[in-house]
């Protein structure tokens, strides 16, 4: 091979025949895991306590969950009526003051 610089290079002989007969070399295993090691997760007091919460404990801002309005938004949002130019303008404007 004939370099002529930093992008020019010239072969006048294939250079497959040097990587041709060399041998493989086996995989080498993964190492198995211990037995002893085992994952733990320690939760605060507080993240415990949201798996304590039931549909009608209180939210966040004070407020219940009301199922019967969730049931009413479900509905309307499955029939296609729930979202419309009015209810947009508003999320837009309350978006748009929040970031003002």
């Amino acid at each position: 091979m004939q370099i002529y610089g930093p992008y020019r290079v010239s072969t006048t002989q294939p250079n497959a025949a040097a990587q041709r007969n060399q041998p493989q070399k086996p995989a080498e295993a993964t190492p198995a895991p211990t037995k002893g090691a085992a994952d733990q997760l320690d939760l605060s007091s507080a993240a415990s306590g949201v798996n304590r919460m039931t549909p009608h404990s209180a939210v966040a801002g004070g407020g219940e969950i009301r199922i019967d309005r969730v049931a009413e938004i479900r509905r309307q949002i499955a029939d296609g009526s729930y979202e419309t130019a009015e209810k947009m303008d508003a999320a837009l404007d309350r978006l748009l003051d929040q970031y003002a």
